[in-house]
């Protein structure tokens, strides 16, 4: 699943205080080859949150003076199992769930909540990360965090700035609540408690409110400490409703005192200035090696302006119930590895660091313990680097399949041949038509995927057929391996009789915009122009499989079916008792 799906998959819409008040979970949304440098809009982007009251006229220009005045709010969530109602039965039990009746009861606002926090021990790091995802001028009010027990200090307000930091930039006037979690007075063995001031004074230097939920409890007579569930980190349901009273009361708070909201103009308190290259590689991008390995050629890892990035690493995927373990070389060298046991019933995903200083030069191969694990990979994250304490270089290296340079471009369907490459775009044939210059509207088949040559470049197409013979359907957005863009919106109305199509298509440009065309094609001409069928299938044996793996990985819903958190042993040994890990992680 990429961002896109993960974002709608964790929408929530909740009009509080209206008779039925019910809050709806849509599911969560996903992310777009950014490697490829094609931006693609998502559908869960706060530019719609208000839907419901879109044509309610705003004159507050921030959260707290909406609220003030009573006009509709969109909130965003982003954090660790404290925030995606880790160990509840009932998820609607969750204070992120029950805030939104809360301020509107109080406040009369219509609240629109985007809750994206990923499940148990997730840090700052996945924060940033879904932070970064989210679309350019989204159009959040606020934001809740709530971090900080499973982060240790070393890099902790690094991670969190950065986060921070891209929200400001990603989101116009957004003003930051930070929680420090309960987990401060109820977990020593966290870090909570450790982050604390980090938390404080990062949120301070962007104007906005911290909420120390252990400390106002104590404050308003409760014992924090009763309410703990039973792995001292989250809370039970009476702590979640005694949480979401004291955001509430925060929030009031804020409302009296004219808060305001935050601006990207803020100098920064951490030297963050790394975190400013970031670059998401989803799995459609990888070669599939074997059932449990992908590789990518380097000059694959790009950013969204198709510039070679490298520095700081991190995974994509989910923890399975049992021995987890992904593997990372670096150039065929051992670069880092990250392992857990994880004794949650249910899969859960997380976004981990595997290692700093990343800079390959010809390719990096990623290994997971299990087919079922390999099939849960989403994608890559490089950022610029991040100095990370030296335990991530302390790990056992393992024997994985490493493919030559040759196997893995043939694995992508390009040549080896780089004047083939060159002329004939992604994955052209070694004959000699191939070089010939194509023109636009010229179409072929590459490991079972057509293309379609558009002003210069080749485009990966894609149309969902609808079960009806005279009408196709828009088709999806999917990066293509090497080229910066897709041929998207494309259209074609077939006749019962197989005679020749009207098509109808669009470019979507790396800044997202679409440039539309009209031109017509028959279904005999696309095949006078694409490698046969049969060639197409034969290719496929070789095809890389991201698309299998990528269909079920990456953001799921964290919500109603999360599972309770569990416990880790993190980096110990293999399934035959050897020691293997190199992250050390407390919980």
């Amino acid at each position: 699943m990429d961002f896109k799906t993960f974002f709608e998959q964790n929408k929530k819409a909740c009009v509080g205080g209206l008779a039925g008040v019910t809050v709806v979970l849509l599911g969560v949304a996903a992310i777009t080859g950014h490697n490829s440098g094609t931006t693609v809009e998502t559908t869960a982007d706060a530019s719609t949150t208000a839907e419901t009251s879109a044509s309610v006229a705003t004159t507050a220009v921030d959260f707290y003076s909406k609220l003030s005045a009573g006009e509709p709010v969109s909130l965003l969530i982003i954090g660790d199992g404290f925030s995606s109602g880790n160990n509840l039965d009932d998820y609607s039990k969750a204070w992120a769930e029950l805030i939104s009746t809360k301020l509107h009861e109080e406040f009369s606002s219509e609240v629109t909540i985007d809750n994206y926090a990923l499940p148990s021990s997730n840090t700052a790091y996945s924060g940033y990360v879904i932070a970064n995802e989210l679309p350019d001028g989204s159009e959040y009010d606020a934001v809740i965090l709530s971090f900080g027990n499973y982060d240790t200090p070393d890099n902790f307000g690094t991670f969190y700035e950065g986060m921070v930091r891209a929200l400001v930039n990603k989101c116009p006037g957004i003003s930051i609540i930070s929680l420090i979690e309960p987990s401060s007075v109820t977990n020593p063995d966290g870090y909570s408690d450790d982050n604390a001031s980090a938390i404080q004074s990062i949120t301070d230097n962007y104007n906005g409110i911290t909420v120390d939920i252990a400390k106002l409890m104590q404050d308003n007579g409760s014992d924090v400490s009763a309410t703990a569930a039973s792995d001292m980190i989250n809370q039970n349901e009476e702590g979640n409703a005694a949480t979401a009273d004291i955001i509430l009361s925060s929030i009031k708070t804020a409302v009296n005192d004219n808060i305001g909201h935050s601006d990207s103009n803020i100098d920064s308190i951490n030297d963050i200035s790394a975190l400013d290259d970031y670059a998401y590689i989803p799995v459609a991008d990888f070669a599939k090696v074997d059932d449990t390995t992908f590789a990518i050629p380097a000059d694959y890892i790009t950013d969204v302006d198709g510039n070679v990035i490298s520095g700081l690493l991190g995974i994509d995927y989910n923890y399975l119930p049992g021995s987890n373990d992904v593997y990372v070389t670096s150039d065929g060298t051992p670069f880092g590895r990250h392992t857990v046991e994880f004794d949650g019933t249910e899969s859960e995903q997380h976004i981990v660091l595997i290692n700093d200083n990343f800079e390959p030069t010809d390719h990096v191969t990623i290994s997971f313990a299990s087919a079922d694990e390999a099939n849960s990979f989403a994608g890559m994250i490089v950022t610029g680097n991040v100095e990370l304490p030296a335990s991530y270089d302390t790990f056992e290296p393992k024997e994985i399949t490493e493919p030559t340079t040759e196997t893995l471009l043939t694995l992508l369907g390009e040549d080896t041949d780089e004047d083939i490459v060159s002329e004939g775009g992604p994955g052209s044939e070694s004959d000699d038509t191939s070089a010939d210059v194509p023109a636009d509207g010229d179409t072929k088949y590459v490991d079972g995927v057509l293309y379609e040559y558009y002003q210069g470049d080749w485009y990966e197409v894609i149309n969902d057929d609808t079960g009806n013979p005279d009408m196709g359907v828009k088709s999806q957005v999917v990066a293509t391996r090497s080229a910066n863009e897709v041929i998207t919106n494309k259209e074609s109305v077939h006749s019962s009789e197989n005679q020749a199509a009207d098509v109808t298509e669009a470019a979507v440009s790396t800044e997202g915009s679409i440039e539309a065309g009209t031109e017509a094609a028959s279904e005999t001409a696309v095949e006078s122009t694409a490698v046969s069928k049969e060639a197409a299938t034969e290719a496929e044996t070789t095809a890389p499989e991201a698309t299998e793996s990528g269909s079920d990985s990456g953001f799921v819903n964290p919500g109603e079916a999360q599972a309770a958190a569990g416990n880790y042993s993190i980096n110990e040994t293999d399934a035959n008792g050897n020691v293997v890990g190199s992250v050390v992680e407390t919980y």
